[in-house]
């Protein structure tokens, strides 16, 4: 049961630090868009897909702020994110998560999503999310006045056959060749509990061997539940390192193994981190047991995503303001390094890194200057 969760919609918070938490820059590297479409759309796309009117407020109380139980969990996630489906749909989804994004003063995000069994072919699919992210970043830089920088994660399913997620891993290079292509990512997601990384060896090692001369980058979901089908949670960190994962998601069984953790530290992989959304779905019992602050006192590489927008009601100001609400997170700096993190670990090119690194950096000593008594009260 998922009964211990301490989380607050709307955490009470000093009002200037309200507003330095809606100023920062930040990134958000890890959002599925199927589960972070914004809810009017997913709404209108019921309605396209044939759900009456009166049958779509039922299917909405599946999304919750916090759930009860692993199997409403999965329940919602089952339902609500496949009616975004057909390019429409898609090209839609991609440009409302790029608006969200926008209010976040994200600076590099990453949407990604599968391919397989949707309502178009795989590269029609693809296609309406890369129009999506012109359109979404061309609407940013005109009402935000700055670049927001966006690429297409991949994704396969860990539920999903060997076969399929092979299929999948061949399609991101085949795409990925194709002039003006916006696919750098490749990601191994799902519900590891009940579905071992080693079935998708085969489509780990195909990017490994084909990815990087396409920039395709390789993100593992690992270690967000104390099994992954056979092997442990644990174990599944392992593998993922061992089959060369550049960068790794949640992650949360570090906790128990002291070497493994170090090793992570030492290498400096980057760890994607989505705090809220590892309570609300019962991989910790409790929002403020979850190491994300100690890690960073240790040195690990994190970074902090959404993962999924809507399906988690969360956005990276609510995000930090939970964060330093229950105190695993009080320190400027920290908050300044899991954005100098994010935009480091992103599958972009080093020139495109420092540029937006500069012009974070001087954002945030803007900030100082502004914020000066807010950080020194209240981040110190």
């Amino acid at each position: 049961m998922v009964n211990k969760i301490a989380l607050v919609k709307h955490p009470i918070i000093p009002f200037h630090l309200k507003q330095l938490f809606g100023k920062m820059p930040t990134t958000d590297i890890h959002m599925h868009i199927g589960g972070s479409t914004p809810k009017p759309l997913i709404k209108t796309f019921m309605k396209e897909n044939g759900v009456r009117e009166d049958e779509i407020p039922n299917l909405m109380q599946l999304v919750k702020h916090r759930y009860e139980s692993t199997t409403e969990i999965a329940r919602a996630y089952d339902i609500v994110p496949r009616h975004v489906s057909t390019p429409s749909q898609f090209h839609r989804a991609t440009i409302g998560i790029i608006k969200e994004a926008a209010k976040d003063n994200v600076k590099i995000a990453e949407p990604r999503t599968s391919i397989l069994n949707k309502g178009g072919k795989p590269l029609e699919i693809v296609e309406a999310v890369e129009d999506g992210i012109r359109e979404g970043t061309t609407w940013v830089k005109k009402n935000f006045n700055y670049d927001m920088k966006v690429y297409l994660g991949i994704l396969a399913q860990r539920l999903g056959t060997p076969e399929e997620s092979l299929k999948t891993a061949k399609l991101a290079v085949e795409f990925a060749e194709r002039p003006g292509s916006m696919i750098h990512s490749f990601d191994l997601a799902g519900d590891e509990s009940r579905c071992s990384i080693e079935e998708h060896e085969e489509a780990i090692r195909y990017i490994k061997k084909y990815g990087p001369e396409h920039d395709i980058g390789l993100t593992i979901h690992a270690g967000e539940r104390k099994t992954s089908g056979e092997i442990s949670g644990v174990e599944s960190i392992r593998k993922a390192i061992e089959y060369g994962a550049d960068r790794l998601a949640h992650v949360l069984m570090l906790m128990h193994d002291d070497e493994l953790r170090k090793y992570v530290i030492e290498n400096r992989i980057p760890v994607e981190t989505p705090p809220w959304g590892n309570a609300q779905t019962g991989a910790i019992d409790n929002f403020s047991e979850h190491p994300i602050g100690d890690w960073l006192d240790e040195g690990m590489n994190c970074n902090l995503v959404t993962d999924n927008r809507f399906m988690s009601g969360i956005n990276q100001k609510l995000q930090m303001a939970q964060l330093w609400t229950n105190g695993l997170i009080t320190k400027w700096e920290q908050f300044k390094q899991l954005t100098t993190n994010g935009i480091k670990a992103a599958f972009i090119s080093q020139e495109e890194k420092e540029i937006i690194l500069a012009a974070a950096l001087k954002e945030f000593t803007e900030l100082e200057s502004r914020f000066d008594e807010t950080i020194s009260s209240y981040l110190s």
